[in-house]
């Protein structure tokens, strides 16, 4: 991507000046919501627009963004499909380069809106003006605070300023997501809403991202793309930059495609020739929806490993059996633990415990048994991944020992560390101490930190892969 490319884009998430064409203060519109978005959280200018008023939460509100006297950086139109051509046309006449349509009727409805939609690009193209949308939810930028999202506040919640971007095709989807990973405390750089993708779509976006200094894990939700070789360029070359890129695709099945097609005006195609050029490209890709924080906690907050091998420390036996299963049957292999380390776990253990792995340090195991055997395990060549497994219910284990013991081990280790620890309010709210303040993913059964894990390892494969070509 070009310099003046990269300017274009980081232009929508670093204004100084935004106007809000259809802003209002009538309660359930697109224009109250994203005045209350701005006005409570954006530091910079914000010009209301809208014919009907004079003021719109205090601010003078103009009847065309040409009646505003100072620069406009953004613009944000949430009005009627029919108005929006006329309006963009005075954004570039006030040479408002950055325009972000909310409205929708475009594309996605055929007939009449195709012709709307089209005449926005040609006149886009006319002054040089870089559009995300139509038909979109918006973007938040965790870090400026720049939120154009139509949700209001009492409903949407956002994440905090982190290092994961989140691009999104569907605006309703998109939302629920943002809402997710604000109860998951899943830091997020920027959220981008593209919708139809008139202008700006999905591959310059990831390729933004890629250069974005405060993004690490580039997360998309497709159903169509563009431009098929652009876009795995653009996630092929995020890669090689050490970013990984998660793919959730939609319209994997015949009528999947077909309801894509309505929803966003997209071809969505074939998804087995989806799935192999995104795996080529070096893609995480990700099957469910909810799969995606599983990815995510790993890929954001761990170390890639160096292989597939796994080791295993529990206090309870079955859920160690059950890790082991999981571990074999996604495609990762159990660490062969070496004599030395056998030896060491023996000194260490209690008789009935197992020094093999996986290592069951038994039920009445307290957090110094967990430190002193992940230490041992830790230090073992074989190993280039650790699950533990606590089960907190235990009377002998102390939760706030264990989560002080964790967070010494994360910055020790050299290997990737997650916990696994299935149960109920007690070790939920636990689980939820360790993330917030330790940032080690917690996961709620063997089979999901498992899967984390493949991710992590299927991503640190994919990146040497396309480091070699």
């Amino acid at each position: 991507m070009s310099n003046r490319v990269y300017e274009e884009l980081r232009r929508f998430f670093e204004p100084e000046s935004v106007a809000v064409i259809g802003a209002s203060e009538k309660p359930g519109t697109v224009g109250r919501a994203i005045m209350v978005n701005l006005v409570e959280n954006f530091k910079g200018r914000i010009y209301p627009v809208n014919i009907k008023y004079d003021k719109v939460f205090g601010l003078k509100c103009y009847k065309s963004v040409k009646e505003i006297p100072g620069r406009v950086d953004l613009a944000v139109i949430a009005i009627p499909a029919k108005h929006v051509p006329g309006v963009l046309e005075e954004c570039g006449r006030k040479n408002i380069r950055n325009v972000i349509i909310i409205s929708a009727g475009f594309k996605e409805v055929g007939g009449e809106g195709e012709e709307r939609e089209r005449k926005v690009v040609e006149i886009a193209r006319r002054y040089g003006i870089r559009v995300i949308g139509p038909n979109c939810l918006g973007v938040y930028d965790a870090h400026t605070k720049l939120n154009t999202v139509f949700n209001p506040p009492d409903r949407q919640r956002y994440p905090r300023a982190g290092n994961i971007a989140f691009i999104s095709q569907s605006g309703a989807l998109g939302a629920a997501i943002l809402d997710w990973l604000a109860l998951l405390d899943l830091g997020l750089s920027k959220f981008v809403s593209y919708g139809n993708a008139a202008d700006v779509d999905e591959s310059e976006l990831i390729e933004f991202l890629s250069q974005d200094p405060k993004t690490k894990v580039i997360t998309a939700y497709i159903e169509g793309v563009r431009d098929g070789k652009r876009f795995m360029e653009s996630i092929r070359n995020a890669v090689s930059k050490g970013k990984p890129v998660v793919v959730l695709k939609a319209g994997k099945s015949e009528k999947g495609v077909r309801a894509v097609a309505s929803h966003t005006g997209s071809l969505a195609g074939s998804y087995r020739v989806y799935e192999a050029a995104l795996k080529q490209s070096g893609a995480i890709l990700i099957e469910e929806l909810w799969e995606l924080p599983l990815a995510l906690k790993a890929l954001s907050w761990l170390k890639t490993p160096r292989g597939p091998n796994v080791a295993i420390v529990t206090n309870g036996g079955g859920a160690g059996v059950l890790a082991t299963d999981a571990v074999e049957r996604i495609g990762l292999r159990m660490a062969e633990l070496s004599s030395d380390t056998i030896e060491k776990l023996k000194k260490i253990l209690p008789p009935a415990a197992s020094p093999y792995n996986p290592v069951d340090i038994l039920g009445d195991a307290p957090a110094e048994r967990y430190r002193d055997a992940i230490e041992v395990v830790s230090s073992d060549e074989n190993v280039d991944m650790i699950i533990v497994i606590a089960i907190m219910q235990s009377p002998a284990l102390d939760a706030d020992k264990l989560r002080k013991y964790m967070g010494e081990l994360k910055e020790r280790v050299k290997q990737p560390l997650v916990l696994v620890a299935p149960g109920g309010e007690y070790t939920e709210a636990h689980s939820r101490r360790i993330e917030y303040e330790l940032r080690v993913p917690v996961y709620k059964s063997p089979e999901e930190a498992a899967k984390a894990l493949k991710y992590l390892y299927d991503y640190a494969r994919q990146r040497n892969r396309i480091a070699r070509l």
